[in-house]
């Protein structure tokens, strides 16, 4: 994961100081490697240590290793033509088609990069272990993410697994409660603090089926309550167009689908592998 992209994932859980400093960055990354950690911290109204926590948060030594590599980050995504505002930039309604296009294009793109470079390989391979010996697979999903849930099922079907996706909540509790040790139960989510999500992997938990989640990085009850999980990564903005609903964002749908149609490949790989033994 890019640094810029971290931070703007991270964001919301951090302190009210780290906030701020963390608005500046994304807002104007490349004036930030021009500032010293004392100027960043008197822009961003925060004291000269927040900026020395922030950055040690992030997993450097300091300000000046923190500043070096948004320095490098910047010049890679130069090089590859490709402009880190626009990780913040979101239809509005003063964008021609044209522009709406690009920007659709671009968050998506980033969306993709950006969760597949921060897939962890063995736990990969565990979470496809856990699909294949699977007696049942329930996919849970809410709301948008519903339907990514319907298309994996769907995909699952099709290589002799059992997977079972219902979109009405109090389907997917029943359904639940009829999970086992031998089942696994996979929610595909925005967020991670849906109370049905919620009541529903509780449900299957209590049963000793195995939670994953694919979901975004944020520490919220279903990613704690998940045994497994793989992160969507797909930068929020605040203010949502006409484009784009309130809880929902195109990005994390892509993010989603890659997932989703990774796991669908690495299975089907597998049962090639398996049916030519």
């Amino acid at each position: 994961m890019t640094i810029i992209a971290k931070i703007a994932n991270i964001k919301s859980q951090l302190s009210p100081s780290a906030q701020k400093i963390a608005a500046l960055i994304l807002q104007q990354p490349a004036a930030v490697v021009s500032l010293s950690s004392l100027q960043l911290a008197q822009q961003a109204n925060v004291g000269q240590s927040s900026i020395v926590k922030f950055t040690q948060k992030l997993g450097f030594t300091g300000f000046p290793a923190f500043k070096n590599a948004i320095k490098e980050e910047l010049a890679r995504q130069q090089a590859i033509g490709n402009d880190p505002q626009q990780l913040q930039n979101q239809i509005s309604h003063s964008d021609t088609l044209i522009t709406i296009a690009q920007k659709l294009a671009h968050q998506k793109t980033d969306a993709i990069i950006e969760t597949t470079n921060a897939i962890d390989e063995q736990n990969l391979k565990n979470i496809i272990a856990l699909f294949i010996n699977a007696q049942r697979i329930q996919l849970v999903g809410f709301g948008h993410s519903a339907i990514i849930a319907k298309d994996f099922s769907t995909k699952l079907l099709t290589l002799g697994m059992m997977a079972i996706a219902e979109q009405d909540s109090r389907n997917q509790i029943d359904i639940a409660k009829t999970l086992g040790p031998t089942d696994i139960q996979c929610h595909i989510c925005y967020d991670g603090n849906h109370q049905d999500a919620l009541l529903t992997a509780h449900s299957a938990k209590m049963k000793g089926a195995t939670l994953i989640a694919l979901t975004s990085p944020h520490s919220t009850p279903l990613r704690q309550l998940a045994q497994f999980s793989l992160d969507t990564l797909a930068i929020e903005t605040s203010n949502h167009s006409q484009y784009q609903p309130h809880n929902y964002s195109i990005a994390s749908h892509a993010a989603q689908q890659t997932l989703t149609d990774l796991l669908f490949m690495a299975l089907t790989h597998q049962s090639q592998y398996h049916t030519q033994l």
